[in-house]
């Protein structure tokens, strides 16, 4: 995925998203992956979790599913 643009992919998508993503996601950090991409999305809701690293559904399973429910309420 490295060599590939997704931004017009993004800026397309018209349905609800969610993206959650970590603070301490060294192999994709928030700043130049999630908050970027999410940027891109109408209607985006974006969930930053504080601490957070890579493979967050594992360390942070709790918080991770707790936006999902509290998303799929809104």
């Amino acid at each position: 995925f490295t060599d590939i643009d997704f931004r017009p992919e993004l800026a397309a998508i018209r349905t609800p998203t969610l993206v959650v993503h970590g603070t301490v996601d060294s192999s994709a950090p928030l700043e130049i992956t999630g908050r970027p991409s999410a940027a891109l999305i109408a209607g985006v809701r974006l969930t930053v979790l504080p601490g957070a690293p890579h493979g967050l559904f594992l360390t942070h399973d709790l918080e991770v599913n707790q936006a999902i429910v509290e998303f799929a309420r809104s």
